[in-house]
């Protein structure tokens, strides 16, 4: 049976519970303990008892995207969550855009359900995503992170453009 592991890792997000299979990561959390993340993989792995073990700690603060595992989501998520993962460093898109990048104009809000319950930040990159009217929301409930976030990457993309 593939393994289901998970730790906790030191990042610029401060501490970050991860879950990885063999495919990739599973979930993550900024929660204290892990038991809602452990709740979670249950839900979409069942049968699987997750172990604490080695999670690969490389993508978290390195600016690139691991492989996810997305197993358990719904179409409809995993949908979302594949657009969100091409926005390119820096840049914002709405929740409008990715419904229409995943052929379903209209449905903004599910999108924003979607990313209300993902279960993947940072490795689906959900601060890239704003609302329409006012470029800003209480993304998991910090909004200081969301914008600190952008602006390290499009600090980092200014940087890289005068390279090339």
């Amino acid at each position: 049976m593939p393994s289901l592991r998970f730790g906790r890792l030191d990042s610029r997000l401060g501490p970050l519970w991860v879950a990885e299979t063999d495919a990739g990561v599973a979930a993550c959390s900024r929660s204290e303990s892990p038991e809602a993340l452990l709740a979670g993989l249950r839900r979409r792995f069942p049968g699987r008892q997750p172990e604490p073990g080695d999670v690969d700690a490389t993508w978290v603060d390195g600016g690139g995207l691991p492989p996810v595992d997305l197993r358990g989501l719904s179409p409809f998520d995993r949908a979302v969550y594949a657009a969100v993962r091409s926005v390119p460093i820096g840049e914002t898109v709405t929740y409008g855009e990715i419904a229409a990048r995943i052929g379903s104009p209209g449905a903004a809000r599910a999108v924003g359900g979607a990313m209300a319950r993902c279960p993947l930040f940072p490795a689906v990159p959900c601060h890239r995503v704003v609302r329409a009217s006012d470029g800003w929301s209480g993304w998991g409930g910090d909004v200081a992170i969301k914008r600190r976030l952008l602006r390290a990457e499009r600090a980092t993309k200014s940087r890289d453009s005068r390279h090339v």
